[in-house]
């Protein structure tokens, strides 16, 4: 869809078949190439990789685009319709050094625009880390496309243009009425922009500072209301269930309430299919036993909505009325793919750390209840199973040594009667079968029974009672540590349409309030610290960024001047960008973050190729800074605005969120969208202003 959007853009602006042949099939193209150099390095095509290639097929034409205007331009002497030249050996060889000269001149802003494009994300690749472990494979597949269309732009292009635009004959679509009208309309916008821009320029110290100025507040205040998040969900078409029973349910009891609960899953009109797991769970070869829990995952029909179904057989499972049962349904998740560091894999973690268990317990269970009653924008659960009862046997020291006893035999003695032991093998025919010996079952249904089992003490037979005590106690089901200290960690799943930066700042709220016992403490929430973690990786990467692409075009143009110029088109982007997640409540998470990054490389172009032919007029014709700029500006309207709303549609599908899995990219398209077409609009008034600034 994005490539049948930026055709069609193609097309409007050029009014030509062959042309908009020779930009398109740049898309293609350096997607294969893409796609090779990916096999050639060991990638795979996973949502990241083809994410890349998304993202790249509105970025790829931006060069083909500058080099065949730039050709047809000369060409044509100005005009953009289709050429009608005799062809003739001369004539042959005239479009070919006319295309191999044009080529010449948009070749070093085209290396420029494409370094930067390369180098803004160098910083992802170097610093490591879970960024550079999660995106490693978007960055180098979209770095591929870019450098790939590079490469075309330089060869295929000015090959192609030099055989097809001196063709005598002509499709003549150009004289459409509408291309017509478009054309007149985009001539009469270029007059309107340059008789504008005079204006502009004439009172340039007081624009930009109107410009530092609502763009600064504005994107901070912006910015400051915007919803945070770790990564966005991903629409996996699952949903997982997990089910806790009190101590003491056993297995019928379970397989009764996990049947109950599968007619209600399967009473909804989105089930696909419930796999379920009673009394523990199972996944791949591994086989969890567990009386107290159960598990299912349901599978739902194409392009279901997981929030509201979760949302709905939530209230539905409440009307069970399941005293001490808890169900909790929470979206299907990819994975391993999480920036969270929590010990529980939830959206939120709540962890109290003490050092009597008894204390810490008590402590934890108020906690909670607490979070049941108030918490609106989250749902929470233990992460540790109740006290379950269990047969304790506590040796009697002094009698197990009078009669040469060690913990060993005794150990041995209950683990045979009850698991069995294997102390030999019968052969039959090659095969070797276990002899397992064991108590027969009925002979340890019970306390009295066990108490009774036979040990051998200086060849005496004497009974389990003569020398311990069997009773009944209660111990955890686990026992969980952070640091050696014991700890009790609750679990919480952000609610349908909320925010985690909400959710998280509710939580802090009303943890506040509680007072705990003194030698009870909260450790600091790692979902919060990993998303704090990830604002200030904006900052950190996005600086070196600018900084990278900054040094870069300092090589290329030898200059520090033209650089600064062109490097205020970032402010500008970012400040779009955040006006997009603003306007769309889109949360600032980790594809965020590369979105805007990849912006800062991808924003520079529009300037570079206009500062780039500003300096060709002001040496190659002795023009003044301020004649230069303007006419730079009005040559380079078309291409600019070719490239940014070739670029702009190419994004527009993953900006939408449209396909399965797409979800998670949507910010990351959103940023871009928003930020080029918003820097776009300023950046051709705005970098004229700086451009005579600064050179003055």
């Amino acid at each position: 869809i994005g490539t049948i959007l930026a055709a069609i853009a193609v097309f409007f602006f050029l009014g030509s078949l062959r042309q908009t042949l020779i930009i398109v099939m740049a898309i293609p193209l350096a997607t294969f190439t893409a796609i090779i150099l990916m096999k050639v390095l060991g990638l795979s095509i996973n949502i990241f990789s083809l994410g890349g290639l998304a993202l790249g097929v509105g970025i790829v034409v931006d060069n083909s685009i500058v080099m065949l205007e730039n050709i047809a331009g000369r060409i044509s002497v100005g005009t953009f319709q289709e050429t009608s030249l005799q062809e003739s050996p001369s004539q042959e060889t005239s479009v070919q050094k006319i295309a191999a000269k044009a080529s010449q001149e948009v070749e070093s802003a085209l290396i420029a625009s494409t370094a930067t494009n390369l180098v803004a994300v160098l910083p992802f690749l170097l610093i490591g880390g879970l960024f550079s472990l999660l995106f490693r494979e978007l960055i180098i597949t979209i770095s591929l496309a870019i450098a790939a269309s590079l490469l075309l732009a330089l060869t295929v292009v000015p090959m192609l243009s030099s055989r097809l635009l001196r063709i005598k004959w002509s499709s003549k679509v150009g004289k459409l009425p509408l291309l017509q009208f478009f054309n007149t309309q985009l001539n009469a916008a270029t007059n309107n922009y340059l008789a504008l821009l005079k204006t502009v320029l004439r009172y340039r110290i007081l624009v930009v500072g109107m410009a530092v100025i609502i763009l600064g507040t504005g994107s901070w205040w912006m910015f400051d209301r915007l919803p945070q998040e770790i990564l966005p969900p991903i629409n996996t078409g699952q949903v997982r269930l997990f089910a806790r029973f009190p101590p003491g349910t056993n297995l019928a009891t379970n397989k009764q309430v996990m049947e109950e609960v599968d007619k209600i899953l399967l009473q909804q009109p989105e089930t696909e299919y419930v796999f379920t797991s009673t009394g523990g769970f199972l996944f791949a070869g591994n086989i969890s036993e567990n009386l107290l829990r159960s598990s299912s995952t349901i599978t739902l029909k194409p392009n279901s909505d997981l929030e509201a179904f979760v949302s709905r057989v939530n209230k539905l499972f409440k009307e069970l009325n399941l005293v001490d049962i808890r169900l909790r349904l929470s979206p299907g998740e990819v994975r391993g793919l999480t920036l969270n560091n929590s010990p529980v894999r939830a959206g939120i973690d709540v962890v109290l750390q003490g050092k009597d268990p008894t204390v810490l317990a008590a402590a934890g269970n108020k906690v909670l209840k607490t979070l049941d009653e108030q918490a609106t924008l989250a749902r929470f659960r233990p992460d540790t199973d109740s006290q379950e009862p269990e047969i304790q046997i506590k040796p009697q020291w002094e009698r197990l040594a009078d009669l040469g006893l060690s913990l060993q035999d005794l150990g041995r003695t209950v683990q045979t009667a009850i698991n069995g032991s294997t102390p030999t093998q019968l052969q039959r025919d090659e095969r070797l079968v276990d002899i397992r010996v064991q108590v027969n079952e009925r002979s340890r249904q019970n306390l009295s029974q066990l108490a009774q089992l036979p040990l051998l003490a200086n060849n005496n037979l004497i009974q389990l009672k003569d020398i311990a005590d069997v009773e009944i106690g209660e111990a955890p089901k686990t026992i969980q540590r952070i640091n050696q200290r014991a700890t009790f960690i609750i679990a919480g799943d952000v609610t349908e349409g909320e925010k985690l930066s909400d959710a998280l700042a509710e939580v802090q709220a009303i943890l506040a309030d509680i007072d705990l016992p003194p030698e009870v403490s909260f450790l600091p929430s790692y979902a919060a610290t990993s998303n704090q973690q990830i604002q200030n990786s904006l900052a950190t990467l996005g600086g070196l960024a600018v900084f990278l692409v900054f040094v870069v075009m300092a090589v290329q143009y030898n200059s520090l001047i033209d650089p600064l110029v062109i490097i205020f088109t970032v402010p500008l982007a970012l400040a779009g960008g955040i006006f997009g997640l603003y306007i769309s409540q889109t949360a600032v998470g980790a594809t965020v973050l590369v979105g805007a990054v990849l912006l800062v490389g991808i924003v520079v172009n529009n300037a570079i190729v206009m500062v780039e032919f500003a300096n060709q007029l002001h040496q190659e014709q002795n023009l003044s800074r301020h004649t230069a700029i303007l006419k730079a500006s009005a040559a380079r309207l078309r291409p600019i605005l070719m490239t940014t709303i070739t670029t702009v549609l190419g994004m527009f599908p993953l900006a939408l969120g449209m396909g399965e899995g797409s979800e998670f990219l949507q910010p990351l398209g959103v940023v871009v969208f928003a930020g080029l077409a918003f820097a776009t609009l300023l950046t051709l008034f705005i970098i004229p202003c700086f451009y005579i600034l600064l050179h003055g």
